[in-house]
């Protein structure tokens, strides 16, 4: 192996990264426990003795064996989104690595699986999966191989061998496994357990609950004295000892009465300032491990410092604070040893939206603003609230058409139904776009059918705001009506007012429903039905035209 300007690289290039570097070949033995007060204990061990580790570790490893998984394609030409590739990506179901995600183990259920591998590395530092790969060479499963049973080989170029204890004769190449890794200062060849800096905190609780079950088992703790003037010999003594511990002695003998005799007197003793400290240093050692596992002391169900103001943002930042790091460190591992095998830019992430999402008020919110803002599909926040599929109507973006761009000519359009103007009915008018005026122009009024012109606008005569350009698949002109669609137009000639066509008369119905509730007008009715329907101008039109003459006719 060469450097950059050709000189020979000595020693394996993961050896720069060391405090200690090796620089032959050797093996990287895994480390398995801490010393405690009067014996060694094993990560395992703690892990079962401890509570407040176990609480801890099971907390972790339980709210991520949750989430589920989802494979992403990452489109890698796409230029439309400012270099934003994530923008343009699409769920992946069917692939062979969204199917691995989906079901990693062939020994163990998906959730079994990751509740093993967040646990190993909470507990070891590091975890270590075995790719079995099938016929083709491509991986098929991983199969979890326990850290305190794996031995890692780097020899002098920096090329890994994997050595499982189970077949010590046996070399595993670097591309078959996946190596999960917590940082580690002195190497980057094994991870450091979680447990290694509570090493004080883990020795102090295992002395004080030894010392609280060696209280209750002798039950003699001098909380009573008694004393007596006359002088007892060595038999006396014993036989008083031996007459009160079989009295009052152990946990099952408390509160019991105490008959003296020999003239013996009981005092009474309490605690004393320095033994009332064991309640606050059991304390100090649960939070110091919700310190040093990065969770909130709410998770453990610790509610001394919650309130109704800052419980519900706790448990929320428990995801958002305390999860993600650890998720992201799994998805990159995962995709860097195991989606680079396969074809396509593919990232798997963990589902952490359903989590995330408030209440039902506070969802309700965020989906309406979503969905009006066009960021996300009804489609999309329907199961957000358990409810069924809406049709393709649903599966498509809306966004509110009166947003327009900062700094640019205003392009809202005028959109004029003529009906009855000073008092003379003119012929029925379809939907004309008349563009705005430029600057210091005033605007050209509206041309009706015959070259009519009508006065200002009156009574009969409804300005509504139409769809900006570009968003009706319609030709509009500033000069002509708009084009007709594929479906039979609506006669132009209302002098004796034919019948309505059936797509004007449904239009009738929605207008005129929509009306009489009370909370809407003509105009803002007609420009939401345009602005969900830009197809159906003509109708529209017909609709409105018929409706203003039916007001005018009772008016008159």
């Amino acid at each position: 192996m060469y450097l950059s300007n050709g000189r020979n690289l000595t020693v394996a290039p993961q050896a720069f990264a060391e405090t200690s570097p090796i620089f032959q070949q050797a093996y990287f033995v895994p480390k398995t426990g801490i010393p405690l007060e009067k014996r060694f204990a094993t990560y395992a061990a703690i892990y079962v003795a401890q509570p407040n580790v176990f609480a801890a570790v099971r907390k972790i490893s339980t709210l991520a064996a949750r989430l589920g998984t989802s494979v992403w394609d990452i489109p890698t030409d796409n230029t439309s989104n400012s270099g934003n590739l994530e923008a343009g990506k699409t769920l992946n179901m069917t692939s062979p690595y969204a199917r691995l995600m989906a079901n990693p183990c062939p020994t163990l259920p998906p959730n079994d699986f990751w509740l093993w591998l967040f646990s190993t590395i909470e507990i070891y530092g590091e975890a270590y999966l075995l790719k079995l790969r099938g016929s083709d060479g491509y991986i098929d499963y991983l199969l979890p191989m326990h850290p305190t049973q794996t031995q890692i080989e780097r020899a002098p170029t920096g090329e890994l061998l994997y050595r499982f204890m189970g077949q010590p004769n046996e070399l595993i190449p670097e591309a078959d496994v996946v190596p999960f890794k917590q940082y580690n200062p002195n190497n980057t060849m094994r991870g450091l357990s979680m447990l290694e800096p509570l090493r004080e905190t883990l020795m102090n609780d295992d002395g004080a609950r030894r010392a609280q079950m060696a209280f209750w088992r002798s039950g003699m703790r001098p909380s009573m004295v008694l004393s007596t003037d006359k002088k007892l010999g060595k038999l006396g003594r014993d036989r008083l000892k031996t007459a009160a511990q079989a009295s009052h002695g152990g946990a099952d003998n408390a509160g019991g009465t105490l008959v003296l005799e020999d003239a013996l007197k009981a005092t009474m003793m309490q605690l004393n300032a320095e033994e009332m400290q064991y309640i606050e240093s059991r304390k100090l050692n649960r939070e110091e491990v919700c310190t040093a596992v990065d969770l909130p002391p709410t998770a453990l169900q610790i509610m001394d410092n919650a309130t109704y103001t800052n419980i519900v943002e706790q448990l929320r930042s428990i995801y958002r604070d305390c999860m993600t790091w650890r998720l992201v460190g799994v998805e990159s591992t995962l995709d860097f040893y195991v989606g680079g095998e396969f074809n396509g830019y593919q990232k798997m992430k963990f589902n952490t939206a359903e989590v995330m999402r408030g209440d039902l008020e506070v969802r309700a919110q965020a989906a309406a603003l979503l969905v009006d803002h066009g960021i996300a599909k009804p489609a999309e926040v329907r199961p957000w609230f358990d409810l069924g599929d809406a049709g393709a109507v649903a599966d498509q973006l809306y966004a509110n058409a009166a947003i327009q761009p900062l700094g640019k000519p205003a392009i809202a359009e005028r959109l004029t139904i003529a009906g009855q103007v000073a008092g003379v009915t003119l012929p029925d008018q379809l939907p004309t776009i008349v563009p705005p005026a430029g600057a210091g122009a005033s605007t050209p009024p509206p041309q009706l059918p015959g070259g009519v012109t009508p006065p200002h606008p009156a009574q009969g005569n409804i300005s509504v705001p139409a769809l900006p350009v570009g968003r009706s698949s319609t030709s509009v002109s500033s000069s002509t009506s708009v084009s007709s669609s594929s479906r039979t137009a609506p006669s132009s000639n209302m002098a004796g007012r034919k019948s309505l066509s059936v797509d004007a008369q449904r239009y009738v119905r929605n207008i005129g429903g929509a009306i009489g509730r009370g909370d809407k007008s003509l105009r803002v009715v007609v420009k939401s039905l345009i602005d969900r329907n830009p197809n159906d101008v003509e109708y529209i039109a017909e609709a409105a035209a018929h409706i203003l003459e039916i007001e005018q006719r009772k008016a008159s």
